[in-house]
């Protein structure tokens, strides 16, 4: 038997604590995926903002010369 998986032998089980509590019936807990476009639009804004003052050379104005780097690629001929 795989640790990862439980059997429903074991889910009722009187020695298993879950089992009793009635965890065990509740649906798992799912979590969904955040929308890829929304986080990257997130970062460019927070990027913008931070070197919105001039670039001071840390990391993230270095993170958004790049990007903006890539971004002005499709302008130039």
């Amino acid at each position: 038997m795989n640790p990862t998986h439980i059997t429903q032998n074991e889910l009722n089980s009187e020695a298993n604590p879950v089992a009793l509590s009635g965890l065990a019936e509740q649906p798992p807990l799912v979590i969904v995926a955040a929308d890829a476009n929304q986080v990257m639009r997130e970062q460019l804004e927070y990027l913008i903002e931070h070197a919105g003052n001039g670039t001071c050379g840390c990391s993230q104005c270095q993170r958004y010369l790049r990007a903006r780097a890539l971004m002005m690629e499709i302008f130039a001929d």
